[in-house]
This record gives structure tokens, sequence and C-alpha cells, in this order.
């Protein structure tokens, strides 16, 4: 058993669950996910089968109890739920999450049988999977902190996501990470048969010379692809778009007494917008604390805001749907045209646990829903895609930018660009922020498509299809971003339309592995 000179092995557990941690933003130490997972893999093939998984496990509840800390400002603050509680909440949180680390510990592990060539090529089949699996399954698919969005500060790497998803960058940092566990496990002279054995060359060279080819053609072609979307905009071809930061305190938003500065304070970004001439001005999430086109008054305000500025008009607001008596509100995103007409109308598909629904509420029946003034949301069925000035618009909101496939369907459907419309407020000043911005960058990547993000509290701003993020405003200040767009005219990406096949390739070669597996055991029990 690997000790470390008599010092417990859980120190390498812990190690690599820290530096997964320090990967994202706001620490933003990318480059420590390159080697992040060796310490894990070191450890692991000195175990025992069960305490490999229980090694994998912890390295888990480390790395998403302390990456995901800022749940607990957002369900204590929003979600009026006792200190301890919310921890609690926490600590479950990362153990379910941290479930998919243990099962991928076991399942290395265990098919691998010691020998690292074998580990090598099973390691990032196994992780992209599992990652795919937690990400995208049901209501409760939950992608944050996923490995390949460390990177999305690194243009060239993340550029062949417009092929393989986010889920490709996971691969290739995990594999990256098996490669040099390989080759340290030669230089070492640890191998399946003999761990006295010198260093074996053959096999180091062959891996060492394949890992730098892998890495040359995808930096190759993340570096061809920047040159190619890059090239300046054209301005016959560009849009201007308005980003309104309203900065409104959440605990202030739905107080009536407010209600009036709420709408000001939208009316006089949304002017300040005018010498510009923007071809859309966009609110936040939830930028009007009242159901539009239900609250007659106030709804003919902002029709009023896009008659007096000439200019569509995108807004966030809960809209109330009344059907065979059942009354469902919704969280929806509305087009109003410039002559005060409602265009078009999206109600978010995918919905925030415990923000916008509470799940399980027989178990968690003391945990309160964070939108305050409205009971749980209803589901939309349908992608929204609004026209503006002859482009297609694609829309989402908050949470919903952090599915890859939620996404794509927009733009498989024509979107040219997306808008994505957030209240981050929940989150305070924590990281939690700017994780969701990166989040975003992977989406235009994927789809080459420019993002425009308004945000109620921060991060507003823009993001080219490169990935590149550009004209950001600061967290909990009132804010206009002005940006110029280039709408998506060329054809539509692998991704935008085939989806995760990549991901999907990985899951199949997953069941390849356990048939092997279980054939080879049959054979030997035989």
């Amino acid at each position: 058993m690997l000790t470390l000179n008599g010092r417990p092995p859980w120190i390498l557990s812990t190690l690599t669950g820290i530096m997964l941690v320090l990967i994202y933003p706001r620490i933003d130490l990318s480059f420590l996910a390159w080697f992040s997972l060796v310490p894990l893999f070191f450890l692991i093939q000195d175990q025992p089968l069960a305490r490999a998984t229980l090694f994998g496990f912890w390295t888990g509840m480390v790395f998403y109890f302390f990456g995901l800390l800022w749940v607990t400002n957002t369900i204590i603050n929003y979600g009026n739920v006792p200190v301890f509680v919310s921890y609690l909440i926490l600590l479950l949180l990362a153990a379910y999450l941290s479930l998919y680390l243990a099962l991928f510990c076991y399942l290395v592990k265990k098919w691998s049988r010691g020998n690292p060539l074998t580990f090598l090529w099973l390691a990032p089949v196994i992780w992209t999977s599992l990652e795919y699996l937690r990400s995208t399954h049901s209501s409760y698919g939950f992608s944050w902190l996923g490995l390949g969005y460390s990177q999305a500060g690194n243009l060239p790497v993340i550029q062949v996501a417009e092929i393989t998803g986010v889920y490709g960058i996971s691969t290739l940092i995990v594999f990256i990470n098996a490669s040099l566990y390989f080759l340290l496990n030669a230089w070492l002279g640890r191998n399946r048969n003999d761990s006295t054995q010198g260093f074996s060359l053959k096999p180091a060279v062959r891996v060492l010379g394949f890992s730098l080819a892998v890495l040359a053609l995808w930096l190759g072609y993340g570096k061809r692809a920047l040159d190619k979307w890059e090239e300046p905009p054209s301005k016959a071809t560009s849009l201007r778009v308005a980003l309104a930061q309203g900065n409104i305190p959440q605990n202030l938003k739905w107080n009536p007494l407010f209600q009036n500065q709420v709408m000001e304070t939208y009316r006089e970004l949304s002017l300040k917008a005018m010498p510009s001439k923007p071809d859309l001005i966009v609110w936040p999430e939830a930028a009007i604390p009242f159901y539009y086109s239900l609250d007659k008054i106030n709804s003919e305000f902002v029709k009023n805001i896009a008659r007096s500025t000439g200019t569509r008009l995108l807004i966030g607001s809960p809209y109330l749907k009344v059907e065979n008596k059942v009354r469902t509100s919704y969280n929806s995103a509305f087009l109003i045209g410039d002559n005060g007409e409602t265009l078009g109308r999206y109600d978010k598909i995918h919905l925030v646990p415990f923000g916008e629904f509470v799940p399980f509420q027989d178990i968690l029946w003391f945990v309160n829903k964070m939108v305050e003034g409205i009971g749980d949301f209803g589901r939309g069925k349908e992608v929204g895609i609004f026209d503006v000035k002859g482009y297609k618009l694609g829309i989402s909101i908050c949470y919903e930018i952090i599915f890859p496939d939620l996404i794509r369907q927009s733009v498989d459907q024509g979107a040219q660009f997306l808008v994505n419309i957030t209240n981050d407020a929940w989150f305070g000043k924590s990281a939690a922020s700017y994780q969701h911005m990166d989040m975003a960058a992977l989406r235009a990547v994927e789809n080459r498509v420019p993002i425009v993000r308004a945000a109620n509290t921060g991060i507003t701003g823009t993001i080219d299809p490169t990935g590149n993020i550009r004209q950001t405003t600061k967290l909990f200040e009132t804010d206009l971003v002005i940006t110029d767009i280039t709408p998506n005219q060329s054809e539509k990406t692998f991704y935008s339309e085939h989806g995760d096949l990549f991901s999907q390739a990985c899951l199949f070669l997953l069941g390849l592995f356990a048939l092997r597996h279980y054939f080879h055991r049959s054979a030997g029990s035989a």
C-alpha cells in the first residue's frame, strides 16, 4: 500500500480533490487540470477494489463540497433554511455527485486489472461516459463542474467542442492525466507483473509519441478554427444589442413597494441605449416583478418603452396560463415589437431544483422554494426561436445554458445567435457567476454562434463563436452593455446537427468493455 513515507494514503485522494477545486473560477488555476488526477490514479493502483472505490468517493466529497460551497449561501439567504441544514443539503449533493467518481474508480480499477496500458485507454472513456450521464439524465441532470469547463479560457483547446461538445475536452484532460500516470509508472518500474522491474522503454515511447501527436493535432485544429472564426465581423451582417443589468436586490424585487423603482430602472437603461441605435434591447430573467400581459397597467408601461425606443425588446417575466381551471406559472421570455405588439413567448424548459420547484417534497418538506411570490413553475415544451432584423434568435433562461443538448436544439432549428437571460443574484459574490459564464462560453463554441447574456446582477456580456468572453460587467452594479455581434450564416456545426454522438460513442465503448469483462470472467470460471 502506498503510504507516502508513512503518511496515510488519504493525502493523495485529498490532493486530487483540492486541485480539482482550484481549476475553476475564481481561483482559475486551470493548468492543474492536466495532472490533477495523477495522485488519485497512483493511489488506487495499490488499493483493493473496495478501498479504491472509497478513495474515489472521498476525492469527490472534497471536490464537490468545496467547489459548490456557494450553494449554502443560496439556500440560507433565499430558501430560509437554517445554516446547519444548508450544509447538510450541500453534503448530500456532494455525496450524490461523488458516487460518479467512486464508480469511475471502481470500474477503471476492476477492468484494467492492474495493467497501466489498459488503464490508459479505459480512463477517458469511463470518465466521459459517467460525466455525460450525470449531466443529461432526467430533470435532475447537473453538469456543473464538468472537467471540460475548466479550460473555458484556453481557446485553442476548446475549439474541438464544435464536434465533440464539452465532453470531448474532458476526454482529452483525462487522457493526458492517464498518459502522465502511465509514463511515471514506467519510469518508477511499476507494471502489472513486477513492481521492481525497471523502466520499460518501448511502451513508454509509444505512449509519449501518441500523446504528443494527439495534443499537436488537437491544438492545430484549435488554431485553425480560431483563425477562421476570429475574422473581423462585417458591418453589413452585424446586429447591435443592448444588454441591461438592472442590479435589483433579490429581496426587493417582489416587494410591491419597489415595483415602480424596478420598472423605472429598466426604462432608464433602455432609453440610455438609444443613441447607439440598437436592433434589440435585452432585459434579464424575471426583470419585471409581475405577470406580463396579466397586469394590464404595468404591461402597457413596458410596451410604451418598446414604442418610445423604436426597438424590439426581449424581457424576462413570469407568465400565467389557465387551462381547465388549472393555473400554471411559467418562467418566460417575451419578445415585444417596436409597436408594443407581443411577437413571441418562450417558457423555460429546464427548471432549477429548489429555485423553481422543490424536488422530493415528501422528504424535503422543510425546504422553501427560493423564488418568492410564485408557486412551482410549469415546464415549457418547445425551444424558443424569435426573429430580429431577419436573423433567428435562440433564447435560454438562466440554468438552461449549462445543458449542451438543450441549447444546440435551437441552433439546429435555425437560430443564428443565442440570448441567455439570467438572474445570478442567488449566487451572491461567489465564484458561481463566473463558472456560469464559462459554461456559456462552451455553448458558443459547440454551435459557432455568438451569445449575448443579460444578468440582473451580472455577469452581463458577450461571447464570440470562439468562446472568447468580452465586454463583461462587474457583479452587483447597474450597467448597460452595447455590443455588436455577427449572427452565424455558415453551415451548422457537427455538434449542432448531431448532438452528443461522441459521448454516446463513449457509452457504447463502455458497454463493450463491460461485455468483455463479463465474458473474460465467465471464461476464467469455466
